[in-house]
């Protein structure tokens, strides 16, 4: 049994992004952003640009931290990147600006950050995808401004290594939570079995017992010798009622089982076989078998469920036979 077999690709959330730790998660990435941002975010914050990235970083984080499926769905992924690359193309223009100016690539430590989330929430691929289409703007911003990739280079590597750390944290939490739920789901299913077995365990115990207070009574008269006419025919009838439990469970059931009794008192033999485990009876077919078998006198009847197809049907030792169809619904 593999995790594949238990989880279904559409599982709720592995990593339990939602609750207080998913808005803990969003809540410190807001407010270290912002702090960063403010303090340290160069000229674009004077401006609105800086105001408006913060704002959009941070619906993206919020789309990650969201509740939803566990692989995150892919209109959330597409929108995270359209934010991502506006926003990159948004804090372009202020890495021109020479000399000391703040963090003024701080838009990339978050943007990476929340590609590492949409990684955690099992889109790697797109997660690459992401920091791919910010490379690219980032290098060609490069070769523009400066002539060279170098420029470029220095922005985006430290992104890389970070994505490359976090997609192998990435892999190796979602398979260590995915071995733990699959630990859960067995240990729930082997506990569910144990229920199980306790319980027809009691159920046997107590059909035991409620066969001993049908059938010690009677094995006690006999051992004593103290058996009238009457008393044996009982016998007779208690013996065949037991036989009917176990070969015909579901036929020895009102208003049938009224019938049947009815029918032995008159001396009719009657033989009750189930045979189709699949096939669920109502109360009208076996009010149907009960009228059948309350006209047949002297005679011997077997009443037979059988399936492929689903039959009810009733055969007397002339060879008559009748049937009906049970409808499986």
């Amino acid at each position: 049994m593999t995790t594949a077999d238990l989880e279904p690709r559409d599982r709720p959330i592995v990593l339990r992004f939602s609750g207080w730790p998913g808005w803990t998660l969003f809540g410190s990435f807001v407010l270290v952003h912002a702090v960063i941002a403010l303090l340290a975010g160069g000229p674009a914050m004077h401006d609105g640009r800086g105001a408006l990235t913060l704002a959009l970083l941070s619906g993206a984080a919020l789309l990650v931290v969201l509740p939803g499926h566990d692989r995150l769905e892919l209109w959330r992924v597409f929108t995270i990147l359209a934010v991502i690359t506006l926003c990159t193309l948004l804090m372009l223009e202020q890495l021109l600006i020479t000399g000391p100016g703040g963090f003024l690539n701080w838009n990339y430590n978050a943007s990476n950050f929340i590609l590492f989330a949409v990684a955690l929430r099992g889109r790697i691929r797109w997660a690459w995808i992401g920091l791919g289409i910010i490379a690219a703007i980032t290098l060609t911003w490069s070769v523009l401004a400066t002539g060279t990739v170098v420029q470029g280079l220095y922005l985006i590597y430290g992104e890389i290594g970070a994505l490359l750390a976090g997609s192998f944290f990435a892999l190796v939490l979602r398979r260590a939570a995915n071995g733990v739920r699959t630990l859960q789901r067995i240990r729930r299913q082997r506990v569910g079995e144990e229920h199980l077995l306790a319980e027809t365990e009691r159920e046997r115990a107590a059909e035991l017992v409620r066969m001993r207070q049908r059938v010690t009574p009677v094995l006690t008269a006999i051992a004593r010798g103290r058996v009238t006419t009457a008393q044996r025919q009982e016998h007779r009838l208690l013996e065949a009622a037991l036989r009917d439990e176990i070969r015909g469970a579901r036929l020895a059931a009102e208003p049938l089982a009224s019938a049947v009794r009815a029918a032995r008192s008159r001396g009719v033999d009657v033989v009750l076989l189930d045979d189709a485990d699949e096939v669920a009876l109502g109360w009208a077919d076996l009010e149907w078998a009960a009228e059948i078998l309350a006209d047949i006198d002297r005679d011997a009847v077997t009443v037979r469920l059988g399936a492929n197809p689903a039959l009810l049907t009733i055969t007397t030792a002339d060879g008559s036979v009748v049937h009906r169809k049970i409808d499986p619904n």
